[in-house]
């Protein structure tokens, strides 16, 4: 039996399980093979395969070429599978789409159309031994899989169709490179919905009213309370107009008029996947996604002490909980501090928060497996530790309570009171233990926190003071690293846009878990959003290509909820799909598009010792009119640790300082400043540091 994974530390989890020694590149034992691929081995082809033509290129099939950086695995594998094309195979990629796609590539390029002995391993837990097999023992055939395997080719060919096509396009327009694509011009569109947001709010005055009461017989040891003013549900007025009237019932006996107590529960904080860690990530030591993949992608390629990271399940499976007691044992061998959590945790199969096969996706939670190796530098001890402390809370009891609401009446008008009485601390009681960052997240997630309503007397309560508060409403707030993630998982249209949402239905997902962390740099690298104080703001160019694409045949690619509504067709019918998506690539590209000119100049970098532009390569920026003997040097896209995008080449240009930028130390260590060209030093790029302000 040929056994195919998707990655060499797969491989080697099933050489370890079935007895296989290490043959080269391969695996080998009795009567089996193990090999693997290092992701995608295949790409589709350029459009210049296809035809001389300009637009539309939609080829009536696509073709694909071999990976450059995986040559020799794709020769491996690919030789392999036309080595064992009559014998038993068996497909290990990763059990999702994406994972489909990849396998089916390789069989394709193999020649192998016959599926008839071909099986398709489906697990995403843990792989121990006994997974293992227990998975290759229940392996389904991989004809079963057919419709997956359509709907993520169908998904591979609209990116194509759609940034290809529409990417040549609009810059033959504009004369000037525009990238366009699927996603990544649906999350610009609502970078922009929200800075226009922003830029156009107008705060309103409200206020609100608070009672406050207290017992009616002085010196009275019971306790009072404080109490929200309402009217119909109504707690905000546009004015002051009901102080007078509230503060002449000031000494007012209260009457109870109503009663409610619910039963309710606070959760742990689940697992990590990797989108939840890279907002944490972002939250409390400002890694940007794309930093905390590589710190996590480091931890477990070279310090090997977590789990897989491009993971998008918060849960293990229901075959792991043996896995994750030993993981227990073994870090609290390390840490000893935990040792305390040991008759609380609950790694049993019917905790289904922790252990859901239902919920279980491509792979399991992000866990760690070891110790922090000592060699660890501050940024992999800071993601470990996330992930270790999510760890050690997961598997915790819920924190029970009862909620107290009461409705009192003074003088007519009605006050709601609100409390809540902790009935089962559960895993609130080990908040000292772990750190509050795990803790202040949940709270702010499930709870407000509320008075204490124990010890008082209801029916000896009077009116005894009136507070106002004059309030004013908020703008929306600009997304960042955390709040984009979590925008591109449930992709709403901005209520403070509009309303499209009526049903408040969970809308389909902008990219994946392992992609969305890749659309921001590009965003920035083609200077369409710039980053000012951890904010995305749209730029002047992503303004202008928004606008032509919005008054266009294109204007679908600027649509969130157009971009979801694809998904779902995507899933219904990947076939009608992709021949939808060709039908709107070819009558887009028919139509005349129209782009404003003054947008993309306004944008444009000129050279500060010639005039000429300023271009991009792969690794710099280059003055094109080095050809008649300018002399300005390339600025590099990164020094001294810190990247530069093009907001930032653009200031140094013109004089001006770059952001404010994290840069690292030999030793490992990081500081932050800025970047200013010295036209006196050979045009050489020069920190400037800022004097911190005396507080």
């Amino acid at each position: 039996m040929l056994i195919i994974a998707e990655k060499p530390n797969v491989a080697e989890e099933f050489a370890r399980a079935l007895s296989c020694r290490k043959n080269g590149g391969i695996y080998s034992g009795k009567d089996i093979t193990i090999a693997s691929g290092q992701g995608h081995l295949f790409s589709l082809e350029e459009p210049k395969h296809y035809t001389s033509e300009y637009i539309p290129v939609i080829p009536d099939r696509f073709d694909y070429r071999t990976n450059p950086k995986t040559t020799e695995i794709t020769k491996v594998v690919v030789s392999l599978l036309k080595k064992h094309r009559n014998d038993e195979i068996l497909i290990a990629t990763d059990a999702d789409r994406e994972g489909e796609v990849i396998a089916r590539e390789c069989l394709m390029m193999a020649g192998i159309t016959n599926f008839s002995r071909i099986k398709r391993f489906w697990v995403s837990q843990a792989l121990t031994a006994e997974v293992i097999k227990d998975g290759i023992r229940n392996a389904r055939p991989l004809s079963e899989y057919n419709t997956l395997s359509a709907q993520g080719f169908a998904r591979q060919h609209a990116d194509w169709l759609v940034g290809m096509n529409f990417s040549r396009y609009i810059s033959h327009a504009a004369n000037t490179k525009l990238p366009v694509g699927r996603v990544q011009t649906a999350i610009l569109s609502a970078i922009s919905e929200r800075c226009d947001a922003i830029r156009n709010f107008k705060s309103q005055k409200y206020f609100e009213y608070y009672g406050i009461f207290r017992p009616t017989r002085v010196g009275s040891s019971n306790a009072g309370c404080a109490g929200i003013y309402f009217e119909n549900s109504t707690t905000k007025f546009p004015d002051d107009s009901r102080s007078r009237k509230l503060k002449e019932c000031v000494g007012r006996k209260a009457v109870l008029k109503e009663k409610k107590e619910e039963e309710k529960s606070v959760e742990p904080p689940q697992l990590y996947n990797l989108n939840s860690a890279q907002k944490d990530a972002f939250r409390f030591f400002g890694y940007s996604a794309d930093e905390t993949l590589s710190i996590i992608q480091s931890l477990y390629d070279d310090l090997k002490c977590v789990s897989y990271p491009r993971t998008p399940s918060k849960v293990m499976g229901s075959g792991n909980t043996g896995l994750c007691r030993d993981v227990f044992d073994k870090l609290c061998s390390a840490y000893p501090k935990y040792r305390q959590l040991a008759e609380c945790e609950d790694f049993s199969a019917s905790n289904k928060r922790c252990f859901n096969d239902k919920k279980l996706e491509a792979h399991h939670a992000l866990i760690p497996l070891k110790a922090l190796p000592e060699n660890a530098d501050e940024k992999q001890m800071n993601v470990y530790t996330l992930i270790l402390e999510r760890f050690m809370a997961a598997f915790l009891p819920e924190a029970k309570y009862i909620q107290q609401t009461y409705i009192l009446e003074a003088g007519g008008n009605t006050f709601k009171v609100s409390g809540r009485k902790t009935t089962e601390p559960g895993w609130k009681k080990f908040t000292d233990l772990l750190s509050d960052r795990h803790v202040s997240v949940q709270s702010e997630e499930t709870e407000n926190k509320e008075q204490s309503l124990d010890g008082i007397d209801w029916n000896s309560l009077v009116l005894s003071e009136i507070e106002t508060k004059e309030k004013w409403t908020k703008p929306p707030k600009y997304f960042n690293e955390a709040s984009i993630l979590s925008f591109m998982e449930n992709p709403k249209p901005d209520r403070h846009v509009s309303v499209h949402d009526e049903q408040n239905e969970r809308l389909v997902g902008l990219g994946t878990p392992a992609t969305r962390h890749t659309f921001i740099p590009k965003l920035t690298a083609n200077g369409y959003i710039e980053v000012q104080n951890k904010n995305f703001i749209c730029t002047k160019l992503g303004e202008t290509l928004l606008a032509a694409l919005r008054n266009s045949a294109l204007k679908q690619v600027a649509d969130i909820s157009a971009t979801t509504q694809w998904e779902k067709e995507l899933a219904e019918n990947p076939e009608i799909f992709e021949k939808k998506m060709k039908d709107f690539v070819r009558q887009a590209v028919s139509t005349e598009i129209k782009i404003d000119r003054s947008g993309i100049t306004a944008d444009e970098i000129k050279c500060p010792l010639c005039g000429k532009p300023v271009r991009e390569s792969q690794k710099s920026w280059f003055c094109t009119g080095y050809k008649d003997g300018c002399k300005f040097k390339s600025l590099w896209k990164e020094t001294r640790g810190a990247k530069f995008t093009k907001s930032d080449i653009k200031a140094l240009c013109e004089g001006k300082k770059t952001f404010l930028k994290k840069c690292t130390k030999k030793d490992g260590g990081s500081y932050e400043c800025r970047f200013i060209l010295n036209k006196e030093n050979s045009w050489e790029i020069e920190p400037v540091f800022e004097k911190k302000k005396k507080k």
